[in-house]
């Protein structure tokens, strides 16, 4: 399982910093990214429920976790989950 995340940790790592409107800092031992959001000038629970109602995509705001400029994705899930979660993403931070 180890290697499993590991793969899912930076496939998603390659992804997301080739995402216009965010930033992010790999993980180091978590099975979440904090994704900086700041930059789309919106809250993080405003981004979270945009995401979740229009893209279905789940994150969780970073305002629970002291940053309201970033959301968190999980990767403790499948790598076809992740795939299609982050090319909805992907399509959102196109449109903002």
């Amino acid at each position: 399982m180890v290697d499993e995340y590991d793969m899912r940790r930076q496939y998603m790592m390659s992804r997301l910093k080739n995402i216009r409107n965010i930033s992010v800092v790999e993980p180091e031992g978590a099975f979440y990214f904090l994704v900086d959001t700041s930059v789309m000038q919106m809250s993080s629970t405003n981004i979270a429920e945009k995401l979740l109602s229009r893209y279905k995509v789940a994150a969780v705001p970073g305002v629970a976790f002291g940053n309201d400029k970033s959301i968190r994705f999980s990767y403790a899930t499948s790598l076809d989950i992740i795939k299609n979660g982050l090319d909805r993403f992907e399509e959102f931070c196109m449109s903002h």
